[in-house]
């Protein structure tokens, strides 16, 4: 029969026993907190990474294209959390075409053009100013007195053509009674020269270098400076058309001395815009929209385009709807990170603590049945106590002995996966030593008689 000595360690080997069995523990504990950290990391980085959106912009060498030449390399530069991938286009139709479609997230195009239908404004990238350049000699002074003059205009994009028809409209002009001649930017300048145009209808921002330089060129052609006819029905224009606003240009705002104009010149105002998808999302939007905007400074020295951008606006009866998230960044209502995500945190929280406390829940079961399991030998002990207590048969007694042992031996076992504290591990002890006595004194008792 093993000795108690040797069933249970005293000091040193005792405690490694103990911190073994917690030791299991922890690294379980442990494992599955890292098992948790990694996730969480994970998660960061997926949030964190940059996303890629598709720019629909054309044709190649417009001044859409290059501002969105800049943006992506501006964007990439700066390592923003939208970067953009250019798909190129035939102009603004085709580019409206492709985000309807759904092969573009994002376009820029011109609004009196194409708006497209699945697509909302994020930003206003230019302003151009229409209207009609003439010389003195033609004592042209009102739009409605161009009635069989030849009005020469830009044949790309198509839209200028149609934007010129739409202004003779509200004069009741009819395109019949005029001449348009469609002209490529090289052929302005001659047809001006040779007197082939009467008018010039002109589509351009104020005080961007093309503007400026063309108007040097047509006074140089003609001869003197050039006259503005105004387009005084802005506001009627507007009204039929949501992709048309009432403009003004303002006096000396096209240079010279005297200024030009000499006074202030109403007319209208056409937009070109960057539209996203209704369905991208309102922080990826909002985010975007900053990117941008913050590209103003860093881009100014390369593209001076870049100072035009504009914001929106976000008024519920504004012609042209707003993208929400665009909108939310505007009126400084965009959320912030905890705000987007602190729902998830929450419920994330939530959920960990009800696997802790049901995993708590359930190792406290288990740890409670493997000590019941454990303590049963307890009992067997005591029965066996009383048998060897009555045993008549030194063969039988030593049998007895040998079940003792073999019930120690689960006993240590127990006790060196943690099923089994010191306060059980003293009962254990007070029962062996009490079934070693009583194995002694039988032994003792059978060689007497």
């Amino acid at each position: 029969m093993m000795t108690k000595e040797a069933m249970f360690g005293q000091g040193e080997e005792g405690d490694g026993v103990i911190r073994l069995g917690m030791g299991r523990r922890g690294l379980t504990m442990m494992a599955g907190l890292l098992a948790i950290s990694g996730l969480v990391v994970a998660v960061f980085y997926y949030i964190g990474q940059p996303r890629t959106l598709r720019l629909a912009v054309g044709p190649l060498g417009s001044d859409d294209a290059r501002m969105a030449a800049a943006f992506v390399q501006g964007l990439n530069r700066d390592k923003a959390s939208v970067r953009l991938r250019l798909v190129l286009t035939e102009g603004s139709e085709d580019s409206a075409k492709k985000i309807d479609a759904g092969q573009a997230d994002l376009a820029m195009l011109r609004a009196d053009i194409a708006m497209p239908s699945t697509a909302d404004t994020v930003l206003i990238t230019r302003r151009t100013f229409p209207f009609f350049i003439t010389t003195t000699e033609t004592a042209i002074g009102r739009i409605a007195e161009l009635r069989g003059r030849r009005i020469g205009v830009s044949r790309n994009p198509l839209g200028n053509i149609t934007l010129l028809k739409r202004v003779l409209a509200q004069y009741e002009v009819r395109p019949e009674e005029v001449e348009i001649v469609k002209l490529s930017q090289e052929e302005i300048v001659a047809a001006a020269k040779e007197k082939r145009i009467d008018v010039f209808f002109s589509i351009n921002a104020v005080g961007s270098h093309t503007n400026n330089d063309g108007l040097r060129r047509l006074r140089e052609a003609w001869g003197n400076d050039p006259v503005l006819i105004p387009v005084r029905e802005a506001d009627a224009l507007a009204a039929h058309y949501r992709a048309i606003e009432s403009g003004e240009i303002v006096r000396g705002a096209l240079g010279g001395d005297p200024p030009r104009p000499a006074e202030s010149l109403q007319t209208i105002s056409i937009t070109s815009r960057l539209v996203a998808a209704q369905s991208l999302d309102d922080n990826l939007v909002g985010e975007l929209t900053k990117d941008i905007l913050g590209l103003r400074l860093t881009l100014a020295s390369e593209l001076p385009a870049v100072q035009a951008l504009e914001t929106p606006s976000t008024d519920k009866d504004a012609p042209l709807p707003v993208h929400s998230g665009a909108a939310a960044y505007i009126d400084g209502e965009q959320e912030s990170f905890f705000d987007r995500y602190g729902d998830w945190f929450y419920i994330g929280a939530m959920a960990l603590s009800a696997v802790g406390t049901g995993g708590a829940a359930l190792l406290g079961r288990e740890s409670a049945n493997r000590r019941r399991r454990a303590m049963a030998g307890l009992d067997e002990l005591l029965e066996l106590l009383n048998t060897i207590r009555a045993c008549e048969d030194e063969a039988e007694l030593m049998r007895l002995g040998r079940e003792a042992d073999q019930i120690l031996t689960r006993v240590l076992a127990d006790y060196a996966k943690g099923d089994l504290d010191t306060a059980a591990l003293a009962a254990y002890r007070l029962a062996i030593d009490q079934v070693g006595r009583a194995v002694a004194e039988r032994q003792r008792a059978l060689a007497e008689t």
